[in-house]
């Protein structure tokens, strides 16, 4: 039952990195992406967005898993399941979301670059020679 706790606070903290990655990332990275593959790039990103965002909603029943038994391990067990699907800050559902907001917001800015790029792309047609380029 250790082995179990061990790989779950390991897991936890894997998750929790992974979030601080993508956050940092999110400030101040920086990504370069074929025009004509920005769509399809995009849409992987909100469908990734929405499998953890509905995968947080899952995780979120964590929190009623009731106790098997009063025994010390189901006790044990079910304070850290219900640690983990709660959502204090540390467990999944959190980090989850914030995952899911990193890829749908990494969608908008393509998106939006995007969307600026051709707009300049076709003032820029359009001043030499009347959108004939």
């Amino acid at each position: 039952m250790t082995s179990f706790f061990g790989n779950l606070y390991e897991t936890i903290d894997r998750v929790l990195d992974k979030a601080a990655l993508a956050s940092a990332q999110n400030d101040v990275g920086s990504m370069t992406v074929d025009p004509d593959k920005v769509d399809e790039i995009a849409a992987f990103f909100r469908e990734k967005s929405k499998m953890l965002f509905d995968r947080s909603m899952d995780v979120q029943e964590l929190a009623n898993v009731k106790t098997p038994g009063k025994d010390p391990v189901s006790l044990g067990s079910t304070k850290v399941f219900g640690t983990v699907g709660s959502g204090d800050g540390n467990g999944y559902v959190e980090n989850y979301l914030k995952l899911a907001k990193v890829l749908e917001d990494a969608a908008a800015a393509l998106e939006g670059n995007t969307r600026q790029w051709r707009t300049n792309d076709q003032d820029s047609a359009d001043s030499f020679g009347g959108g004939k380029a």
